[in-house]
């Protein structure tokens, strides 16, 4: 595959993504829009995969094999472990009945196709019901893998039947166009959909897509950096004062923080004071694995009935965070991206 240069923005946007989604979980008052972190998640997933796409494909170099292998050594083995250990957990402390519902929902995570269960299972993503579910944040790693299946997929099918590259770009607009216009109606319609499935969330790893297509040559002046990064994030922090759990989500609101996200990307800003130090970096490395570790946690303090007080949950957002950075220490590839 490609070379690959690190990015201290990028891992500093996942830091901040992984952080809104743990406080939003743990009912962290003034987060309560912190979902839309797994949309920034999206945006960055999507302009990660394009470029190592379109590089590759570039230099005729492009393997589906090596594409999909890349992606499971990354994703799978933590994933795995967070599974066999609730597992374990269940077989001695889940009443029969919990432990049978867990299994089935460990076999569908595991096989990237836990945000088509959800849906079935018709339970609101912010209900309380929902929340008895103890892989119920494995949707997003579904989705995102069935975005890795499907996207290469078809640009590589564009590749090689149109010889005009330069119309790729208006190709990647139309798909995201399509996607967004669909979550937008479909959020009216029927809200648990738009949520849980791909084709109303394409649209947001699309986004990062045309980020990456558009700007990769782009190397803007400090002052329109820093304009960008600001704007960037003020636009993340404009989705936590007005959205909240009653917001129709994504439809057009997610165009928000998605774009923010965006405008980050572009900005391409390495020396940033919101993304350079030190905690924010080892939270980014981490960021996938505290994110697979912080929702079993949380589940298991309701399970138990632990009073969710400031202590309590203090604590189990310390332990989320520590067995994060054990599992990405210790298990998790040593790829970057």
């Amino acid at each position: 595959m490609q070379t690959k240069t690190f990015r201290d923005d990028i891992n500093g946007l996942r830091a901040y993504a992984v952080i809104l989604v743990v406080l939003f979980h743990f009912g962290v008052l003034g987060f309560s829009a912190g979902f839309l972190g797994v949309d920034v998640f999206f945006v960055i997933s999507g302009y990660l995969m394009t470029k190592i796409i379109i590089e590759n494909l570039e230099k005729n170099s492009f393997s589906f094999i090596n594409f999909y292998l890349a992606r499971i050594t990354r994703i799978f083995p933590a994933l795995f472990f967070v599974v066999l250990i609730m597992t374990i957990c269940g077989w001695f402390f889940f009443i029969p009945e919990d432990f049978k519902l867990f299994a089935k929902d460990a076999k569908y995570s595991l096989s990237f196709l836990s945000n088509d269960l959800y849906y079935r299972q018709a339970g609101d993503y912010f209900a309380v019901s929902s929340h008895d579910k103890a892989l119920l944040h494995t949707w997003s790693l579904s989705v995102e893998w069935q975005f890795y299946i499907l996207f290469p997929i078809l640009v590589y099918l564009y590749f090689k039947i149109i010889q005009n590259k330069k119309f790729l770009g208006i190709f990647l607009i139309l798909l995201c166009i399509s996607s967004l216009s669909f979550s937008i109606y479909i959020s009216s319609k029927d809200s648990i959909y738009a949520f849980f499935k791909l084709s109303s969330r394409a649209w947001e790893l699309l986004a990062g897509g045309l980020a990456y297509y558009y700007f990769r040559t782009y190397t803007p002046t400090q002052p329109i950096k820093y304009f960008f990064e600001i704007v960037g994030f003020s636009c993340i922090v404009l989705s936590l004062v007005l959205f909240g759990q009653d917001t129709i989500w994504p439809s057009y609101n997610a165009l928000v923080p998605v774009v923010g996200t965006m405008l980050i990307l572009i900005a391409n800003q390495q020396n940033s004071i919101f993304t350079k130090c030190k905690l924010i970096q080892n939270i980014g490395s981490a960021s996938y694995s505290i994110y697979l570790w912080h929702w079993p946690v949380a589940f298991l303090l309701g399970y138990f009935f632990f009073e969710k007080n400031f202590v309590n949950i203090s604590l189990a957002i310390l332990i989320s965070f520590i067995l994060g950075w054990l599992s990405y220490k210790y298990i998790e590839s040593s790829r970057k991206y």
